[in-house]
């Protein structure tokens, strides 16, 4: 199995840094991204890591920049992994729309940006993975997420497109749906600016202290993620090794199957909405039925075609 040169953004905590250390582990390289090179900790780069700025909030030419730095420090990257962002949550009528903006320039534009960057590389190579690290509520929504869930909605559909576009390069693109893990993404996100308590939406239904709620949830129900599990799998799904052997294209595995879920809170989320849409799409069947036109109106349009 050969080894391969991996570029890790947002590797200074929670799973990019996991990640970063168990594929080092592994024997493959690592370039690790974080704002400032104070950032990024030293057990990294004394692990081996190459320590690169790049800041996702910055301009799209300073990004790019980034990734072909990247690209010069091996010559090469074999897999990207998006993995750099925040969460804004806020209710939608309190919601400020430049943060908003900041939201999608991090999570979404700034990603998007460093794929471009990269793709180009990747073509000419005719190989290479992106790992776009999404998030359940990008599928299964939450009350006062409207602004996180939103942007990895989008990634999630950047990443589609970009994997139907890419498929004659043997470019592999996956979208990693973590549940809910053992991270400091929920102390960060309540240590923002925007985690201000709202005097509105104060129903729990509504989300209200949802950053407080959701982690204590977890821990009375003994569900949360080990970091280090996660990095395996996603390791294994890289590499089609371990459990993902006979789940990657070429062995066996679909494109289509693009979604990494990962956590049982995961799956279940995910499988519950497929049932609701299912359900959804069921009930509506009689009126997106009854929506062509009639035939005679229609051979307007195929007498021209």
């Amino acid at each position: 199995m050969s080894s391969k040169v991996w570029l890790i953004t947002g590797a200074t905590s929670g799973i990019g840094l996991a990640l970063a250390e168990y594929v080092l582990s592994q024997g493959d390289s690592v370039i690790a991204t974080g704002r400032s090179l104070a950032k990024i900790p030293s057990t990294l780069k004394d692990a081996g890591a190459k320590p690169l700025i790049l800041d996702l909030s910055g301009t799209d030419a300073e990004i790019r920049r980034a990734g072909e730095e990247a690209l010069r420090i091996y010559g090469h990257v074999d897999v990207l992994v998006n993995n750099a962002g925040f969460g804004l949550i806020v209710p939608v009528e309190e919601l400020d729309l430049d943060d908003l903006r900041a939201q999608f320039q991090t999570n979404v534009f700034g990603a998007v940006a460093l794929t471009q960057a990269l793709l180009p590389s990747f073509r000419e190579r005719k190989s290479g993975h992106i790992l776009n690290v999404s998030s359940i509520g990008a599928f299964s929504v939450s009350a006062s997420w409207s602004a996180y869930c939103a942007s990895k909605a989008a990634l999630d559909a950047f990443s589609e497109v970009l994997s139907l576009e890419v498929a004659p390069y043997n470019i592999r693109v996956l979208i990693v749906t973590p549940g809910f893990f053992a991270t400091n993404f929920f102390q960060a996100s309540n240590q923002l600016d925007t985690a201000k308590p709202t005097t509105i939406y104060t129903d729990q239904s509504q989300g209200y202290r949802t950053l407080e709620e959701i982690p204590k949830a977890h821990a009375a129900a003994g569900q949360i993620g080990d970091v280090v599990k996660l990095s395996e799998r996603l390791y294994e799904v890289v590499h089609g090794t371990g459990m993902a052997q006979g789940l990657v294209e070429g062995q066996g595995g679909k494109r289509e199957w693009l979604r990494v879920p990962l956590g049982p809170d995961c799956g279940e989320r995910m499988l519950h909405k497929i049932a609701v849409l299912e359900e959804n799409a069921k009930a509506f069947e009689p009126i997106w039925r009854s929506t062509d036109m009639e035939p005679e109106k229609l051979k307007l349009f195929t007498s021209t075609a």
